[in-house]
């Protein structure tokens, strides 16, 4: 480690001391100061700044310099502010007192107290915990809501994983969604669990490390980190959440978009994914959602000591060992088949009243609608389909999917039940299958509630990383000839294809309609206040700080926005 000279750190402290700069577009307040180690005065690299429970910090550079940028607003006078580096101790003062100092922040090491363990004698069994891999994947929007005025450094994602309690550490794996940048270094901390929240951090080596970007967007990309050069041993630890932050990002040469970095997460109804927007602000929960992030270890003992395994498969076991959870299992709960045209279609009912249609999205299933099955059936008869070729419902047909067609299985069903006349709740595929049978069969249609929907392929009203994903997604599938990869390949085909709905037919639905999306949707807001301003019976909902699987993510909100409409007056508590 360098050590600086008297002259030389007064040189390279005043080239670097406080500028206090008013930026007049944001209204910003920018101090600018540097970190450094209190022992040798060398400058501290990547420490984390942030103001307690506020969504307000950034993280030095690899100079030691650092750039806070706040509005008036943002900040209290006994607000407080944390520098802290792993294996430093922390600095905190109170927002006040920071203003009044020369803005240098010294940092001093804190005691190593790390365990040392022989793997090498000892290399106990080599074990994974979490998942690097899924095929439905969430791609959350949870860093659009950084104020304008801030960056990017500091934002953190992470995941609660149960560990065996005598582990060393191998291997960090996880995915990134794109890689529309030329670098990204992150920062991988390790902390204790309280309350279902990352805690304390129990790691004593920083580990920090560089992502390559390129061009290309698709399914995301594998990231793997070799963790045994930092020796890291957690001893005594049930469960501990693993987190990846932003530390600097370059983006490519002439891209102002400036594209969310994100990993990842895969729908697990026993999880929640968390992330917070700076190294000091609250952590936020994501339900039903989990991190593609794995790691692998030596597990030094086992036995009692074994973790529950993370994967998906474990989580349909505690459901069934534990009836309070049965709901969990919606999609494989006793229902029932009904022919259709070269196919049958898989159902459940729940319920009595009126009758309510589940429409799932592309690729999913029943248990999509997890979080509403329950409560909606306390005012409806809830009938939830799987579409055809997907979940338990079959397929015997060669031909391309289209939304007429499951306009068509619909009907059926429909008229195998006795059911004169329905309302409809369909989220994104199952949105467009709502728009269309209510054209093909209004008399047939009650009230239509649409999630996510869109009236024809095409970047003008999809974005354009969605369609570039589908796009990747079939072209590997159409290189496999096994029929799970065909029908597959035939479900990204027809997001890519499909549908093609005429605005002005939309003036024929005659059933009352509620248009809804969240504000970080994937289909585009302009196309969602197109289909609403056609469809004369209707009105629009954005959900705010939401996106495309608010349903799961968000289900209070979305349940209550959707009874309100159906059922004015009742309750969904």
């Amino acid at each position: 480690m360098l050590y600086f000279s008297a002259n030389r750190f007064l040189f390279f402290f005043i080239t670097l001391m406080v500028i206090l700069v008013q930026d007049a577009n944001a209204h910003s307040t920018i101090l600018k100061g540097v970190t450094i180690d209190g022992q040798t005065n060398s400058p501290l690299p990547y420490v984390s700044i942030g103001i307690k429970n506020k969504p307000v910090g950034t993280v030095s550079d690899s100079a030691g310099r650092y750039s806070l940028s706040y509005l008036q607003t943002d900040v209290a006078g006994k607000d407080s502010i944390f520098f802290s580096a792993v294996g430093y101790k922390s600095v905190k003062m109170d927002w006040e007192s920071f203003l009044k100092t020369e803005k240098l922040i010294k940092l001093y090491e804190s005691p190593q107290t790390l365990e040392m363990v022989n793997i090498k004698a000892n290399p106990g069994q080599i074990k994974k915990y979490g998942r690097s891999n899924a095929s439905l994947i969430f791609f959350p929007a949870m860093y659009k809501n950084i104020p304008k005025h801030s960056d990017e450094k500091g934002r953190e994602q992470a995941t609660i994983l149960k560990i065996d309690q005598n582990i060393f550490l191998r291997t960090l794996s996880f995915k990134i969604n794109r890689r529309t940048f030329s670098r990204i270094k992150l920062r991988m901390n390790i902390y204790s669990v309280k309350e279902g929240l990352p805690n304390q951090s129990i790691l004593q080596k920083d580990v920090v490390f560089d992502v390559i970007g390129n061009t290309e967007v698709g399914m995301p990309r594998p990231v793997n980190i070799d963790l045994r050069p930092y020796q890291i041993h957690i001893k005594g630890q049930k469960e501990i959440a693993i987190s990846l932050a932003i530390l600097d990002l370059e983006p490519l040469p002439g891209d102002s978009t400036q594209s969310a970095f994100f990993i990842p997460s895969f729908p697990g109804p026993l999880r929640s994914s968390l992330y917070r927007i700076k190294g000091e602000a609250q952590w936020q929960k994501v339900s039903s959602s989990y991190l593609l992030i794995e790691i692998e270890a030596s597990s030094i003992k086992s036995g009692k000591e074994s973790a529950t395994d993370n994967r998906s498969d474990s989580e349909t076991e505690i459901i069934q060992n534990n009836p309070a959870l049965s709901g969990l299992l919606y999609g494989n709960n006793q229902g029932k088949h009904i022919k259709v045209d070269q196919g049958e279609i898989y159902y459940e009912s729940y319920g009595q009243g009126s009758p309510l249609f589940l429409l799932h999205g592309n690729n999913e299933q029943i248990n999509s609608f997890r979080e509403q099955i329950e409560p909606l059936s306390r005012h409806f008869k809830v009938i939830a389909l799987d579409t055809r070729g997907q979940g338990k419902s079959i397929n015997n047909k060669v031909s391309p999917y289209t939304y007429e067609q499951f306009a068509k299985d619909l009907s059926t069903v429909m008229d195998s039940l006795s059911i004169e006349k329905a309302s409809l709740l369909g989220w994104s595929d199952g949105g467009n299958t709502a728009l269309i049978f209510a054209l093909m069969h209004p008399k047939k249609v009650e009230k239509i509630v649409v999630m996510g929907a869109n009236l024809f392929p095409g970047a003008d009203a999809i974005e354009e990383d969605v369609i570039q994903i589908f796009e990747h997604r079939r072209d590997s599938l159409s290189k496999h000839a096994d029929l799970e990869s065909q029908n597959q390949m035939r479900l990204a085909d027809l997001v890519l294809k499909e549908p093609h709905l005429n605005k002005n037919a939309l003036q024929r639905i005659v059933a009352p309609v509620l248009v809804l999306a969240g504000e970080f949707d994937v289909v585009k807001r302009k196309h969602t206040i197109l289909i609403q301003s056609f469809i004369k019976n209707s009105r629009l909902e954005i959900i705010p700080g939401s996106d495309h699987y608010v349903p799961v993510k968000n289900p209070k909100v979305f349940n209550k926005i959707v009874l309100d409409f159906l059922a004015p007056g009742k309750s969904i508590d």
